[in-house]
């Protein structure tokens, strides 16, 4: 079957990457990080062709377009973090980077095509690409930024991006890197209570696989909750939508007072 064949929702705080931090650090996201694991070897059983990637924290991010990479590689490492673990390098799909931007531009929705001669993968990518890289060794990657426009424009970029993998004949899997609420009991950001709220409805709302009411959750508490992964999900349910697919949340925790989700969605052929 060509076309979206996986997605997974996934955070990215950088110290959850062996050699970043020690190991009272990690403690508090324990579950995370075996949930992490667990979803690697999901991700390894539906056998995808390419994986799409799109991170909240991309050095290419624009307020009114979508980023789709047409560059031939990309590359980066988290060296910043303190860790000295290689950093990754993938060949880059230029054939289905072509066909996401027609298809987006089809539905007019706005979006721009990276030409640089490399693209620069940030920790966003980079985190859940650790645990994942296992399970994708050879596979070319296809990363892409999400832009300020309007939750409904997102989701229509992840429908053409579904209509991209089809018609390139690709079994996709897609990343939606994210973390949720910083504004969580515990959070040195501080806290507000809809954070919590936040949290809970999105993942109803994700167990159910309900793509509408994702959509309408109230702007007031999207910004209250101050969340950076929602676009991401968002362009997610778009590529997934009309599939069927078993949704299964395999971690959804607060430590440090930020909301981290780790979820699978294995789509039923």
């Amino acid at each position: 079957m060509a076309g979206i064949v996986f997605g997974c929702i996934t955070p990215h705080p950088p110290f959850i990457v062996p050699g970043i931090g020690n190991d009272e650090d990690k403690r508090p996201a324990s579950r995370t990080i075996a949930a992490m694991q667990e979803l690697t070897d999901e991700f390894a059983l539906s056998h995808p062709d390419t994986v799409i990637i799109v991170s909240p924290h991309s050095y290419y991010t624009e307020q009114l377009k979508m980023t789709v990479a047409l560059t031939g590689s990309s590359d980066g490492n988290l060296h910043e973090w303190g860790t000295s673990v290689p950093g990754q390098r993938f060949e880059n799909d230029r054939e289905l980077a072509e066909l996401v931007l027609e298809k987006a531009r089809d539905k007019s929705v706005a979006v721009k095509p990276l030409e640089e001669k490399n693209y620069r993968l940030d920790h966003g990518i980079l985190v859940p690409l650790y645990f994942l890289s296992n399970a994708m060794k050879g596979l070319p990657l296809l990363p892409l930024s999400f832009s300020y426009l309007p939750l409904k424009t997102h989701f229509a970029f992840g429908q053409a991006i579904q209509a991209a993998a089809k018609e390139a004949g690709r079994r996709v899997a897609f990343i939606a890197s994210g973390d949720l609420s910083h504004y969580l009991k515990g959070s040195h950001y501080g806290y507000h209570s809809e954070g919590e709220i936040f949290e809970k409805n999105l993942a109803e709302a994700l167990l159910r696989f309900d793509a509408k009411a994702v959509l309408k959750l109230d702007q007031d508490l999207i910004e209250r909750a101050g969340e950076c992964g929602l676009r991401s999900i968002v362009i997610l349910l778009g590529a997934l939508d009309g599939l069927k697919a078993k949704v299964n949340i395999l971690s959804h925790e607060g430590p440090y007072g930020i909301g981290y989700m780790v979820a699978s969605f294995q789509v039923k052929t």
